[in-house]
């Protein structure tokens, strides 16, 4: 398992993703109520309703799995409720899981609802600011609800900045969490914005690495909406990474899930062309001119897409981050991937300054790179693999 396609509320696109499992690129599904509809609303152009969305999926081979993304409504300025109005998911008050009724009837709503199409139990979840307060014990409270419901539940974790970098509190709280042997986990870090890459700090990075490690090592991970900046949750052990042709695949923010601004515009997709060797992405038109200027280096560093448009773009995304996720995972025990990785980021470095020194594109080496390298080596420290 490598790469998951994460919902979008553009028009899903089954057919790019059953081409992307049929290479191998993506090995499953995330539907969430924030990004489709419970029913078809009518007109060609509007999204089919889930059990028609997952049913479509799943013939063509592909497994679906149903994420409420309930930790979204412990966002700032939340009020996109397009879709999620549709489903029926609380027996209380809409996000409220300060009672325990509360808190066991959405668990239930929710596998009531993932097993209308035939997914999972996955459990929701609150959204952490910190991993020691009254919100940390309702998702702990939340969780245990989720467990006593179907042992072989999986589990969401999901938390800001803050509380990935929150030190042994983090600690604490993951193993309150592993302590109820879950047969699963989706680990999230929310951002405030949706700019790529997220602008994780080397504190959280160290974070997401050691819980991803204590959880892999006895059942799986998927890191939600991960792309690039989830390699170093592979190398702690990450089992796939959640993707997809827009941003709001790529990332969790809170801005995605705001009130929607009234436009009369047509929203631009999302075509900057991904280059492994630089894990991470150039700009649409500094792609077009490292493609002018050096086709060499462009072929050296992965290509380009072969295929113009959104559809191209979206195959050679998916197709580089998961050559990548595989090269992680395929090195070898925790350390070994630790030191693959590390190699990768050192590589990928130097082929943002060849790219600069042959185009004059800007080296983004510090936000690609640099943070992640950095609390990847400060976990690295932490097992005893480096002093």
């Amino acid at each position: 398992m490598t790469t998951f396609i994460e919902d979008s509320p553009r028009p899903f696109q089954v057919g790019w993703i059953t081409e992307a499992a049929v290479t191998g690129d993506a090995t499953a599904t995330v539907i969430t109520p924030w990004a489709s509809p419970y029913a078809h609303r009518g007109g060609s152009g509007n999204k089919p309703g889930l059990v028609a969305r997952s049913s479509e999926l799943q013939n063509a081979g592909i497994p679906v799995w149903l994420d409420p993304v309930t930790h979204a409504l412990q966002m700032t300025g939340v009020g996109d409720f397009r879709y999620y109005s549709d489903f029926n998911l609380w027996g209380g008050p809409m996000g409220d899981h300060t009672h325990e009724a509360y808190r066991v009837e959405h668990v239930r709503r929710v596998f009531r609802l993932q097993d209308e199409i035939g997914a999972k139990h996955l459990a929701p979840t609150v959204l952490l600011p910190s991993a020691l307060n009254n919100l940390s014990t309702l998702a702990l409270d939340t969780s245990r609800a989720a467990i006593e419901s179907d042992s072989a539940a999986w589990l969401t974790v999901a938390g800001t900045g803050t509380f990935w970098s929150d030190g042994h509190d983090l600690d604490a709280h993951i193993g309150s969490l592993a302590a109820l042997s879950p047969d699963g986990w989706f680990v999230s870090f929310v951002q405030p914005d949706n700019e790529l890459p997220p602008k994780l700090t080397a504190d959280e990075i160290f974070g997401i690495c050691r819980t991803v490690r204590a959880m892999s090592e006895y059942s799986p991970v998927h890191v939600s909406h991960g792309d690039f900046a989830a390699l170093p949750a592979v190398a702690a052990g990450a089992h796939s990474v959640g993707t997809g042709w827009d941003k709001r695949q790529r990332v969790v923010a809170f801005g995605d899930y705001a009130t929607r601004a009234t436009s009369n515009g047509i929203a631009s997709w999302y075509e900057r062309p991904t280059l492994r060797g630089l894990l991470g992405t150039l700009g649409k038109r500094d792609g077009e001119l490292l493609g002018q200027q050096d086709p060499g280096l462009a072929g050296r560093l992965g290509g380009l897409p072969p295929v113009p448009g959104p559809k191209g773009s979206f195959a050679h995304h998916v197709g580089q981050l998961n050559a990548v996720v595989k090269h992680v995972q395929t090195a070898g025990d925790y350390a070994s991937r630790y030191r693959e990785l590390d190699r990768m980021y050192t590589e990928a470095s130097t082929n943002w300054a060849a790219l600069r020194a042959s185009t004059g594109i800007r080296d983004q080496s510090e936000a690609w790179i640099a943070p992640f390298q950095q609390g990847l080596r400060m976990y690295a420290q932490s097992e005893g693999w480096i002093v």
